[in-house]
């Protein structure tokens, strides 16, 4: 812990450092801490213009989840290649840091999930005063593309957002070849609105990728990063009006909904078993844990996803921490003709 929250006061450093002199190349707007927008400066005083009323073409958002720290390094390492002029920016682009305390103390979240916090009317705890001073770039935001990383073990990385044929397209061009996950009807979760679910709402396109478990693996940053330039390239071309599927393979991995969501009850605490983990398949009949001596079964089978230990200590027995939403999620691949049609 202490070799990761030494890294990650190293690279906030970097953060602060590479926006600072940054401002000799580009326009630099601070909307909050952690939060800018940088603006080409051309000899007509701006690059490639955004399109309908959008002033931010794109922005990168990293850290909304405090021990998600890989985006943060991505983010970091971004801006180090566009500092040494190897990414040049055509449209204006947003960056963000989420969730700093949580951070800096090694935890998802301090008072509240960040990630649950968007569009609420009343601000009191520190995650939604946080995602007050957020919304107001991501409001202005056409495109956002959320880093995210998961809890447990998983082999791959995946795009998840609730569905807009914008954020469809949006994933499928930047990283064809990584797995989509997308819901509709309903926001992900009863307890608040995500941040690509704040800006679908505001007009925009929100995508998050999950790039692997929890750290600062280097194959992961390297992916980000990959992420990042191909969706930089991508809303520069669209807005330019450059071909922007010109890369597209012949086949793209596999698109998924919800099949099944296994909800916590409301009252008493359930036992996951132990052994899952993201895009572990269950069969319809297994028995995913109990409750109360009864068994949990899956009604469907599919790749599971954010199966819940909810403070599990390491003699594996369980803490005092309120219960999750649900205890764990069944996929159910799709195809492009089950998404809806507007």
């Amino acid at each position: 812990m202490e070799s990761n929250s030494s890294r990650v006061r190293e690279y906030l450093n970097r953060f602060d450092s590479l926006v600072t002199g940054l401002s000799e190349a580009y326009k630099v707007e601070s909307i909050g801490r952690h939060i800018h927008v940088l603006r080409p400066k051309t000899a007509a005083g701006s690059g490639i213009q955004t399109s309908g009323q959008k002033d931010v073409s794109l922005t990168i958002s990293a850290l909304i989840h405090g021990v998600e720290i890989g985006g943060l390094a991505v983010l970091v390492e971004l801006l180090e290649l566009v500092t040494r002029g190897a990414v040049r920016l055509e449209v204006p682009l947003g960056i963000s840091l989420g969730n700093l305390p949580a951070a800096h103390q090694g935890v998802r979240f301090v008072e509240r999930d960040l990630n649950r916090s968007f569009g609420r009317v009343q601000a009191m705890m520190a995650e939604e005063k946080r995602a007050d001073e957020l919304e107001k770039l991501f409001t202005r935001t056409e495109y956002l593309l959320d880093i995210h990383q998961v809890k447990l073990q998983i082999d791959r990385p995946f795009w998840i957002f609730p569905y807009t044929k914008m954020g469809y397209q949006f994933a499928r061009a930047v990283a064809p070849d990584v797995s989509v996950i997308t819901h509709w009807g309903r926001g992900f979760s009863d307890d608040g609105q995500c941040s690509d679910e704040w800006v679908n709402r505001q007009g925009g396109a929100g995508v998050t990728i999950e790039l692997g478990q929890n750290g600062f693996a280097a194959e992961q940053i390297e992916r980000g990063i990959r992420v990042c330039l191909e969706a930089i390239t991508f809303v520069s071309n669209r807005l330019s009006g450059r071909p922007v599927t010109a890369s597209m393979p012949q086949s793209v991995a596999p698109l998924y909904t919800w099949g099944e969501i296994i909800p916590y009850p409301p009252t008493g605490k359930p036992v996951l078993n132990p052994g899952w983990h993201n895009f572990k398949t269950v069969n319809a009949g297994d028995v995913v844990g109990s409750f109360n001596g009864v068994d949990i079964k899956a009604s469907v089978t599919g790749p599971v996803l954010f199966p819940k230990y909810p403070d599990l200590r390491p003699d594996g027995t369980y803490g005092d921490k309120p219960p999750a939403a649900e205890l764990i999620r069944v996929l159910r691949e799709i195809s492009e003709s089950e998404l809806p049609s507007s």
